[in-house]
């Protein structure tokens, strides 16, 4: 009996060294088993989540039983069908050689829902005005058409698990994976805040069962890209940051990358959302050491918040304003589309609205005063040149032209110090196409009162409210008056060296959004976008 009892314990301390253990090869004849007419592939990278170990010149390599996801850190050159596995003792990452084109697309914010009722039962300030299927349908036809390197499904998938029972969660989670298998196209998912459930023992369950671990790695045409889970449960409370244990496999994971390479980062929040926390500060370093961009979802939007140590891009939502049209920053139901073109990485938004996508990407500063540089993108490529117009006059200037792989970049200029004060407009003719841009031009400040009275032109804009008198505060919700009008303005995350006080005045930057789609239409980024008045 004891005989026993010691084999079986010997067997269990061996069966917990082992861990799962497994070969990285390719399968040359494709019949899902490591054989002679195999190649075996040395130095691919596994990792658990913790550890990060290497294959050896057999392809063999064991890891330690975390509990979780074992997954491997995709080389360039391949793809791999089955890349991570769960609660498995044995898995073997069967590699397919592929050229790379240095093309992804970025998918986010879908907020999927079969049925209008349970969308609002799942979220109660929204109501589904348009059918996610007519737009998720489009946007399969395009990936079809492109066929990317890969997708990144960023955040926020389905309309949201909290509040809603597990089976239908489940059930929009599966429609989204399924819309989302096209082809043999590499997809990788983050976890949204909709996708994260505070009062369960794994807050990241259905995420789990649906699209695999909450963060990892890959690479993909010379860059390396990492995906992060910027959620924590702790003692019951959420808060936006990576958890220590993401942290210290963070680094290791860079530790792998070599010095010359690119490195690229995907969540969901983008980083002003994120708690100020030891392991935020933590992370930012990480990111302004070795990272090139942050890219991320969750605001709806299509914004470059700035450009250095590294770039922070959110991207525009396949949602929009969560199905009820536009987002509160202007941008319609779409996707983005990125280009690696000789180290440079480049990008273009395009709407599902239409079957002719035309995106201007300028300058959130307004209002307009100056000299504006204007990059309108064309989606799908064309050879057309384009006429610019202003307030309906063709405007001659210089037009640059730049031919990407599936879109067209156009660049000029538009001197906009000699025009009205009030509403002016750039029209862009391509062909027997136009695509209208609003802009709102005055030399004196800009008052609030005049944003909410058009808020479809100060919509996603970058503005500047001075003489703002503070005249109450909820929580972290606070209400100014700048002499034209009254309005809410929260407060978060922004570590504001003084305390605002009533009656105090105070200039307030920020992006505008749509009053009539928020209740608080002007919205701070940095501590920066408040400051005290004389």
């Amino acid at each position: 009996m004891k005989k026993t009892l010691l084999l079986v314990f010997v067997l269990l301390v061996v069966s917990l060294v082992i861990g799962i253990e497994g070969y990285v090869f390719v399968d040359l004849n494709s019949n899902g088993i490591l054989d002679a007419e195999d190649q075996v592939v040395q130095g691919c990278l596994i990792s658990n989540g913790i550890e990060i170990v290497s294959s050896d010149s057999g392809g063999f390599y064991n890891i330690s039983d975390s509990n979780g996801f074992v997954f491997l850190i995709k080389p360039d050159g391949y793809v791999c069908s089955e890349w991570y596995a769960r609660g498995v003792e044995n898995h073997d990452f069967l590699l397919t050689p592929i050229v790379e084109n240095g093309v992804f697309a970025v998918v986010n914010d879908i907020h999927y829902a079969d049925d209008p009722d349970l969308f609002y039962e799942s979220l109660g300030d929204r109501e589904m005005i348009d059918n996610p299927d007519e737009y998720m349908t489009k946007l399969v036809s395009i990936l079809e058409t492109i066929s990317p390197d890969f997708i990144v499904c960023n955040g926020d998938m389905g309309a949201s698990i909290k509040d809603i029972d597990d089976e239908i969660a489940t059930r929009w989670a599966t429609k989204v994976r399924d819309y989302l298998t096209v082809g043999d196209i590499p997809v990788y998912y983050s976890v949204g805040n909709h996708e994260t459930n505070k009062k369960k023992e794994d807050p990241y369950d259905i995420f789990h069962n649906a699209y695999g671990p909450e963060y990892y790695s890959f690479n993909s045409c010379g860059t390396h890209y990492i995906v992060l889970n910027t959620h924590n449960v702790v003692d019951g409370s959420f808060i936006y940051e990576i958890d220590s244990v993401q942290l210290e496999w963070l680094k290791r994971d860079i530790e792998s990358v070599a010095l010359n390479a690119r490195i690229i980062v995907f969540s969901h929040e983008p980083i002003f959302n994120l708690a100020k926390t030891d392991n935020y500060y933590e992370m930012m370093q990480i990111f302004a050491d070795e990272c090139s961009y942050h890219i991320s979802g969750h605001r709806h939007t299509m914004i470059e918040y700035f450009d250095a140590p590294f770039v922070e891009l959110t991207c525009g939502a396949i949602s929009g304003a969560w199905w009820e049209g536009p987002s509160p920053t202007g941008d319609e139901y779409g996707f983005t589309l990125f280009e690696m073109k000789r180290n440079d990485l480049n990008y273009c938004f395009v709407t599902l609205t239409e079957d002719y996508s035309g995106w201007f990407d300028m300058s959130r500063e307004t209002p307009y005063s100056g000299v504006e540089y204007v990059r309108f993108c064309t989606f799908p490529s064309v050879s057309d040149d384009i006429e610019v117009l202003l307030n309906d006059r063709v405007f001659e200037c210089d037009v640059l032209k730049r031919e990407m792989r599936f879109w067209c970049e156009y660049y000029f200029n538009v001197n906009l110090s000699s025009f009205p004060d009030g509403l002016n407009e750039i029209v862009v003719r391509v062909g027997d196409k136009e695509f209208r841009k609003k802009l709102f031009v005055r030399s004196a400040p800009v008052d609030i009162k005049s944003m909410k009275a058009n808020p479809e032109y100060f919509e996603g804009s970058l503005v500047l409210v001075s003489n703002c008198s503070n005249t109450g505060q909820w929580g972290t919700t606070y209400t100014f008056n700048d002499g034209s009008d009254t309005f809410m303005v929260q407060i978060t995350n922004l570590d504001i060296p003084f305390a605002i006080s009533k009656d105090e005045k105070y200039s307030l930057y920020g992006i505008f959004r749509n009053n009539e789609r928020v209740v608080d239409p002007l919205k701070l980024l940095v501590a920066e976008g408040i400051a005290q008045e004389e």
